[in-house]
């Protein structure tokens, strides 16, 4: 504070020797500073934006802006938030940075195309907009999906012909930026039927989708029937195999423990799908299904004489009675995918005894195999796990054979000595951090010391109460006394330049200072 305050002091003295004029051009360096220093700090801070983007849907440009707050771009919105605007110099990036974000989404026109009535449109532009519009649409419902970030879609409609052989059929090929992962099977699918479900006359085995490396995700579903259905009997042919195997393996890892055996299953499943239609009858149990009657009568007149006449009625019943036989239909349809036969594969491990040295320590293990005993109850238990049955010709298989371990210790022991790298490695990086640090300090405070040095050099130095001494005037002839000298204090204030000069002169030599005192008296 007290160098403040005598800085302050030599600035007002130094300002005091100084003109009117000198004092007004003072002034007017340093107002024009500062106007400057504003006016180039204002220019700096001008941001000249420029149209990003314009005629976006209010949800399309809440995505925009959403993207522009969480990268900390400015922006400003106008026609009603339609229209953004950024920096002119950040136009360009921040459209690259939104079109790998698959934004926006309102370049693919939809059916908000007709719109607008154009008066004059011939039929070809008319059918043109259609498809565009359709293109648009599609390529809006396909971007719904959470693993597609982009899409495009292409529909080609052939014209109609006089004779349906020429007629051709209508085809689209779609591409996909898809997020991270890919679709699956199902999905894409999906897509194939949604397009063709969309366009008249577009069949699913007419659309080919790709993504955007190029990769070929679906092209002729119709002739992908038999291998898709191959690929899905593979499938669920692994996924038995790998169930009935975790079975057994289970089991022998808790008798045998982990890594002693090894098992394989194969299974032979039946995909064919078989329906049978039977009808059975049964005679011994017949049932009336109609039966139908018919009787007649007659009646005969003979003359026995002239005065008696006698009558004779003469009848007849037809019966005719069909039959039905008990039937019963049947209609069945075989399951699909029952095993057929399995292939059971079972490796065991032996037994191993440690060999003890002469030293009393183990040396080495020896390896002993398993009897047969052992062998046929492990296999009972594979047996009981994967569901084995005679009938169906299934074969197991168990050996018994020693593992070789020599590979998995040699791995065991180079994880080993990584790991203990690492360790003292990880030490090593600690202490190095640590040494760093204190190295650091040491340094900045030795260049803090020097800078606060520096700086203190450069503060005016406070001036201590000065004490002048006026040593005694001897004149010529007369005689003198020694005095004592006369102390005084000099006040705070600076006195001028020529004054000090004066008593550092006096200080260093006073004799010189008394002559002139004397020869100055004389004159």
């Amino acid at each position: 504070m007290e160098r403040l305050k005598h800085f302050f002091e030599n600035f007002m003295n130094w300002v005091s020797r100084m003109t009117a004029s000198q004092v007004m051009m003072l002034l007017g360096i340093i107002a024009g500073t500062v106007v400057g220093i504003f006016l180039l700090v204002g220019w700096v801070n001008t941001i000249s934006y420029a149209q990003l983007y314009s005629d976006l849907d209010e949800s399309e440009a809440g995505e925009v802006v959403a993207y522009l707050n969480d990268n900390k771009i400015p922006y400003q919105l106008s026609d009603g938030g339609r229209t953004i605007l950024v920096p002119s110099s950040e136009v360009y990036k921040t459209r690259i940075s939104l079109a790998s974000q698959g934004l926006p989404r309102n370049g693919n026109i939809g059916y908000s195309i007709f719109d607008k009535n154009n008066l004059g449109m011939t039929d070809f532009l008319q059918n043109l907009n259609f498809r565009r519009a359709l293109e648009g649409e599609l390529v809006r419902t396909i971007m719904q999906l959470s693993e597609v970030q982009a899409a495009r879609v292409h529909i080609v409609m052939p014209r109609d012909r006089l004779f349906k052989e020429d007629k051709k059929e209508a085809t689209a090929s779609v591409v996909l930026k898809l997020k991270g992962g890919g679709l699956t099977k199902q999905q894409i699918n999906g897509i194939s039927h949604l397009v063709a479900s969309s366009v008249e006359g577009l069949k699913p085995e007419n659309i080919a989708i790709i993504d955007y490396d190029g990769n070929l995700l679906s092209s002729g579903q119709e002739h992908e029937v038999v291998a898709g259905l191959t690929a899905t009997q593979l499938d669920v042919r692994k996924q038995v195999e790998a169930y009935l195997e975790h079975k057994a393996q289970s089991m022998l890892d808790g008798v045998l423990g982990v890594g002693k055996s090894v098992i394989r299953v194969t299974a032979d499943l039946n995909f064919q799908q078989q329906e049978k239609t039977s009808e059975l009858y049964d005679p011994n149990s017949p049932s009336i299904r109609s039966e139908e009657r018919t009787k007649t009568s007659n009646t005969n007149s003979d003359k026995a004489n002239e005065t008696s006449e006698s009558q004779q009625e003469e009848s007849s019943e037809t019966v005719i009675t069909n039959y039905e036989l008990n039937k019963t239909v049947e209609h069945i349809i075989g399951a699909v995918g029952t095993i057929n036969r399995l292939s059971v594969a079972v490796l065991v491990d032996g037994v191993y005894t440690p060999v003890e040295g002469a030293d009393g320590k183990t040396t080495e293990m020896t390896y002993q195999p398993r009897s047969q005993e052992d062998l046929d109850r492990l296999a009972a238990i594979v047996k009981n796990a994967v569901g084995f049955d005679p009938q169906r010709n299934d074969q197991i298989e168990m050996v018994n054979l020693p593992f070789d371990r020599k590979d998995l210790e040699d791995d065991r022991k180079v994880l080993d000595d990584f790991y203990t790298r690492d360790f003292y490695m990880e030490i090593a990086r600690k202490v190095g951090y640590f040494l760093l640090l204190a190295f650091l300090f040491l340094y900045f405070k030795k260049k803090a010391k020097k800078l606060f040095a520096a700086i203190g050099k450069l503060m005016p130095p406070a001036v201590p109460p000065q004490q002048a001494t006026v040593a005694p005037v001897t004149m010529e002839g007369a005689e003198t006394e020694e005095a004592p000298p006369v102390k005084r204090v000099m006040p705070e204030k600076r006195k001028p330049r020529l004054v000090d000069e004066m008593q550092e002169a006096a200080k260093g030599q006073p004799e010189e200072i008394a002559k002139v005192i004397r020869t100055m008296m004389v004159d």
